[in-house]
Order: C-alpha cells, then structure tokens, then sequence
C-alpha cells in the first residue's frame, strides 16, 4: 500500500459510516412516512420536521456523551447525519413556495430552525442531567 492510500483502519471506519448512514436513511424514510400518514390531515408535511427534530434531539444527546472520535464519526456523521436530513427540508420549501403556502412555509422554517437548536441544546442538557460521559463533567 502506497503512503497516500488509507490504512485498514480508516478503510473500516468508512465501512462503518457508510453502513451507519443508511440505516439512518432508512429509519428516516420508514418514520417520517408514517408520521405523514397519521398527521396528513392536521400536520402536512410534518414527518421531516419531526423526523429532524428528533434527530436534532438525539445528535445533542449523542455529541455530549461520545467523547471518542470514531463513534462519534459513526454515530453523528454516519447514523444520525443519515437519519436527519437538511436536503429534504429545502425540498419541501421549495415545494411550499411553488403552491404558495406562505403560512405553512413559515411555520416549517422558523420550527425548524428554532426547533432544531433547542433540540440539540435540550439533548445536551438531558445528557448532563442523566450523568451521560463527558457530558457529565
């Protein structure tokens, strides 16, 4: 193997990440559907942005208490990183905009952003709170 050429370690690392985002993915795609099918006539559209706030929520949980970097490569970049998902949150504002549904639209957006901060900020503080590794120092 050259120098410029990754070890086996890395190599698995890859593997893991790689195995661990789609499983994200499809946890995303299973959940988010059928939060869809049970909200579709109070909530449309909610299952992405419940789908991200949960992820949110577990990526503050998970990035208090993973301290080593290749769980937290595997976890938040691979799992979680597949779980979430940013490109489908500016779909459906593209989406929004196109049917012209300003209210909705503003809503998602602002729920997201606002949402998504305290999700995060709440899955460290449950994290702390719970005594979780680093989390509790």
């Amino acid at each position: 193997m050259s120098e410029d050429s990754p070890s086996i370690g890395t190599l698995a690392q890859l593997a893991a990440v790689f195995v661990a985002g789609g499983t994200g993915a499809t946890l995303r795609v299973l959940l988010s559907g059928r939060i869809e099918q049970a909200l579709v006539e109070r909530l449309p559209y909610a299952g992405v942005l419940v789908v991200n706030l949960i992820g949110c929520l577990l990526i503050g949980f998970a990035a208090a208490v993973i301290t080593t970097s290749h769980w937290r490569n595997i976890v938040l970049g691979g799992l979680l990183g597949g779980f979430t998902t940013y490109s489908a949150f500016a779909l459906l504002s593209v989406d929004l905009v196109g049917h012209q549904r300003w209210g909705v639209l503003a809503t998602q957006i602002g729920t997201h952003l606002v949402g998504g901060v305290l999700c995060v900020w709440a899955g460290f503080w449950a994290a702390r709170t719970l005594g979780f590794g680093a989390a509790a120092g």
